[in-house]
């Protein structure tokens, strides 16, 4: 679609899936364009690995903290620190386009990366936002805050089906104007060989702090009698992985070692945040199990949606026992590329 412009593309830093899901939309773009992204600590050496002949410029963090707690007001009082970090992004933007010819911009779910004069593109699933009925005033709020910020974009890119296939009703909204581009994934369908020769069940972290490392913690706590692999998600981390008889736990892995143990985990744990949920249909998954980061409604939708549908199962984190998992059979069709 594009040849010989320049494209700077710039992913928002909750976690790492908005980076990962930009990786297969650049893909195509990287050998025919001049790419420049826009990266910061947490999501510079995965794209820095993906496109390393690209520009890299710092971009601003958005600093996101969840709340230690459970309530779904915390995600609400998140906005005005998202406000402030959407002008600093957009002052950050307007002086660098001074300095570099820019012809294509191109975020996920960065707000404030756009300009008036150059075609901006917004890669997004949340075109509506859920929330709790008791928060009817604030969800409604946040609500027009969502569309005011996509209406800045001429165009908006949702990472699902035309039928809304992964993203359900967060996709759909008709005061918007918006294309389908597909389900999202860096993963290839490739089958690779076994990275170890032992049963595992794969547990996969990801997510802001600090309710990351309160789900790695209730993690390594958890009795397996099956050997347990722990992703903790932190490819920053330069720390030694540790071994142990029953637990192996890896900082960060490379795209293909990753593809490897999701491949042939026994079960796998995880957030069901929309970029792992791609990875897992793409991967076909069978035997997933999803634990909502407290308090996130997009993630508790999403949840409750593949049980509804008949995917998988999950349960709330304070919940949480791995023992209660039957891994030996599931109910679930599990997630698959032929539905």
């Amino acid at each position: 679609m594009y040849k010989n412009i320049n494209i700077l593309a710039a992913a928002l830093d909750w976690g790492l899936g908005h980076a990962t899901r930009m990786i297969p939309i650049l893909r195509p773009l990287y050998s025919e364009n001049h790419l420049m992204i826009g990266i910061n600590k947490s999501t510079a050496p995965i794209l820095k690995a993906e496109f390393p002949n690209a520009d890299f410029y710092e971009l601003p963090s958005y600093h996101i903290r969840y709340s230690s707690t459970n309530s779904h007001l915390a995600m609400i009082k998140l906005i005005p620190g998202m406000i402030k970090a959407k002008r600093k992004e957009h002052q950050w933007l307007q002086e660098f386009v001074k300095t570099h010819q820019t012809d294509l911009i191109i975020s996920d779910s960065r707000f404030g990366f756009y300009h008036p004069q150059i075609k901006s593109i917004i890669i997004s699933h949340q075109l509506s936002l859920t929330y709790p009925s008791s928060l009817s005033f604030f969800g409604q709020w946040a609500q027009k805050i969502n569309e005011k910020w996509l209406l800045s974009f001429q165009e908006i890119w949702i990472p699902d089906t035309s039928e809304h296939l992964m993203s359900g009703e967060l996709s759909k909204n008709t005061k918007l104007n918006s294309k389908f581009i597909g389900i999202q994934s860096r993963f290839s369908q490739l089958q690779l060989p076994k990275p170890v020769e032992k049963e595992f069940i794969l547990a996969i972290i990801s997510g802001p702090e600090p309710q990351r490392s309160t789900f790695e913690k209730l993690l390594i706590q958890q009795k397996t009698k099956t050997h347990l692999v722990i992703i903790g998600g932190n490819p920053q981390n330069t720390n030694t992985n540790i071994s142990q008889d029953n637990m192996s736990y890896f900082h960060h892995l490379s795209k293909d070692e990753l593809q490897a143990y999701i491949q042939h985990a026994s079960f796998i744990i995880s957030r069901s945040g929309y970029s792992s949920l791609m990875d897992y249909w793409k991967l076909s998954c069978k035997k997933v199990y999803l634990i909502p980061t407290p308090g996130q409604t997009e993630q508790e939708y999403l949840a409750k949606r593949m049980k509804k549908q008949n995917i998988c199962d999950y349960s709330l984190q304070q919940n949480f026992q791995i023992q209660n998992i039957s891994f030996e059979s599931s109910v679930f069709k599990g997630f698959g590329i032929n539905y």
